[in-house]
């Protein structure tokens, strides 16, 4: 009978515990698109070997970002990529710096077509940032880009 008892009592206290476990309540979630020109200024590769267009070699970078008018510069970025598919994609991680705070992305860069990568973090008015950053050619020659951020944001209390 006393094992009875005990059974009930710890099937009770799992029971408690497993329905305090439910979901909470959601969070109200603030979604932000940021439009940004990034000027690719500066990019150099660091050819590793085999010679020539390879894996492995590195991409560098610490370009100017401009407003979605193309005229006033309101920030900057840095970062590098490592290509992984040669003569198709390189895998990137850049910080861009604006007067708000910072954004972070991680994701793919295609040498041929547009790309999406995620929003890993931030800081300042970005803190807790997450979504994801969609890349686009600006122009034939790679050296603009259009970057739009859906940033997903907590309400702020």
């Amino acid at each position: 009978m006393r094992e009875t008892r005990m059974r009930i009592g710890a099937g009770l206290v799992l029971f408690v515990a497993l329905v305090g476990c439910g979901a909470d309540e959601e969070e109200p979630i603030n979604i932000r698109t940021l439009r940004v020109v990034e000027h690719a200024d500066t990019d150099v590769v660091t050819d590793n070997a085999p010679t020539g267009d390879s894996v492995g070699d590195v991409l560098t970078f610490a370009n100017v970002l401009f407003d979605e008018q193309n005229a006033t510069q309101i920030g900057t970025d840095q970062g590098y990529c490592v290509r992984v598919v040669a003569g198709q994609s390189w895998e990137c991680m850049w910080t861009a710096f604006l007067d708000e705070g910072q954004i972070t992305v991680e994701g793919p860069f295609f040498d041929a077509k547009g790309s999406a990568l995620a929003i890993t973090g931030g800081t300042g008015a970005f803190r807790g940032a997450r979504g994801q950053m969609q890349l686009e050619f600006r122009n034939p020659q790679g050296t603009e880009f259009d970057f739009i951020y859906q940033i997903l944001l907590d309400a702020q209390p």
